[in-house]
């Protein structure tokens, strides 16, 4: 269950952000991954809640995962982004290019990353 780890990641790195900003509450905190980061939503925020559960900080702290849409590279003509269709049945992730229509293509991998923190910051 690799999600422990991410959750851990994100609330060490959202510690940090709060105490840059003398934040006193984290409400809010967006992250983003692609579908082939393997995170289980349900999951990652089970892992959140357990860590957090005495964390003051982090009280009623909502934490939202954004799915991004699949993105290639065409190693023939450049192309970077969404493939015209799933890859075939005998290679697995074997997208094509809508541009080209080659198979010679590569996931563009894109990890878990905070977009967001929404900080409670006292005056």
């Amino acid at each position: 269950m690799h999600e422990y780890s991410l959750a851990s990641a994100i609330i060490n790195q959202v510690k940090q952000v709060a105490r840059e900003h003398n934040a006193t509450k984290v409400n809010k905190i967006t992250v983003s991954a692609d579908p082939y980061e393997m995170v289980i939503p349900e999951l990652l925020q089970d892992a959140f809640n357990i860590i957090t559960s005495e964390l003051e900080l982090f009280e009623g702290t909502q934490l939202e995962l954004l799915r991004l849409p699949a993105e290639i590279i065409c190693l023939d003509c450049d192309y970077k982004g969404k493939p015209s269709e799933e890859g075939d049945k005998e290679f697995a992730y074997n997208f094509k290019c809508p541009k080209c229509d080659s198979r010679d293509t590569h996931l563009n991998i894109r990890h878990l990353t905070i977009e967001t923190v929404d900080l409670e910051i006292p005056e």
